[in-house]
């Protein structure tokens, strides 16, 4: 247990101590932690589903490839530059998270690709009735480049963050 010793005056005037314990005990936090989380098979389904995939996570690479490929589109107006876009937007995404978040990383560079294939060809997609083809092989374009980028970005976070060692 985690205890603070203090010294107070009692009225007599001589010095006593006291231990003050302040909560900070492992098996406290342990045993209030088991006291909020549902027990069972729903809440030991709920706590693998959020170590697989983290919605908050999620929204941050949406919005982060959705700008990648709204800058990529921007100053390279050339066709596929989105794509250069998602995969600089999922290597930064790769070098800041600390964890392994592929699934988060490939759902958001798909859906962002996807929405701007749709985007970009919507009159001639829909009018030529090719837009869901389309659709679908920029999503599968977008997640494939969302992974490598990512990929990426983790190897170069993991090669600066790794102890040097001497020969």
């Amino acid at each position: 247990m985690s205890r603070d010793r203090t010294r107070t005056r009692d009225r007599s005037g001589s010095d006593v101590e006291s231990d003050i314990d302040i909560g900070l005990d492992e098996d406290s936090d342990a045993e209030s932690s088991a006291e909020t989380q549902p027990s069972g098979i729903r809440g030991r389904v709920g706590s693998r589903a959020k170590s697989l995939f983290s919605p908050r996570l999620f929204v941050a690479a949406l919005l982060l490839s959705a700008f990648g490929v709204f800058v990529g589109s921007a100053f390279l107006p050339i066709p596929g530059s989105g794509l250069l876009g998602v995969f600089l937007a999922m290597f930064v995404f790769g070098l800041v998270v600390s964890e392994s978040r592929y699934a988060e990383a490939i759902l958001a560079a798909a859906i962002a690709m996807a929405g701007s294939a749709l985007l970009d060809l919507a009159v001639v997609a829909f009018l030529g009735g090719f837009g869901l083809p389309l659709t679908a092989l920029g999503a599968l374009l977008g997640g494939a480049v969302g992974a490598i980028g990512n990929y990426f970005g983790r190897d170069l976070r993991h090669g600066l963050t790794r102890d040097v060692e001497q020969a």
